[in-house]
């Protein structure tokens, strides 16, 4: 609740002095590329967009199958890169050179491991 009311604020604020609202730091939209080299099924990609979209701060998340890779749009003053790669080896997978976490890797379904 508190976050809603801070930004109308900021909104109303920009509003009336007559900057665009794209100038305001709480509202700037970052996108950033993540290398995700154990997804290997859709299943893996669901489990991974799950992740990420629990990070605060995530507005959009594009999964790329064959790329191996996401796509993610967040808010840089809720979150960073760093984040969403936790958010993703905490899930079980690697994510840009991070390794996965390997109680949550165990936990995974067969199709989603790689080792085996």
């Amino acid at each position: 609740m508190k976050n809603i009311l801070l930004l109308l604020l900021v909104i109303a604020t920009f509003s009336c002095s007559g900057k665009k609202p794209s100038d305001n730091p709480l509202l700037k939209v970052e996108t950033a590329s993540i290398t995700l080299p154990s997804m290997v099924c859709d299943k893996c990609a669901k489990t991974i967009r799950t992740a990420i979209y629990h990070v605060e701060g995530v507005k959009d998340v594009e999964i790329d199958l064959d790329k191996k890779s996401a796509q993610v749009k967040f808010v840089p003053l809720q979150t960073n890169v760093q984040a969403i790669e936790e958010a993703v080896t905490e899930a079980g997978y690697d994510a840009n050179g991070r390794k996965r976490n390997p109680d949550a890797y165990d936990k995974l379904d067969k199709c989603c491991k790689i080792d085996g």
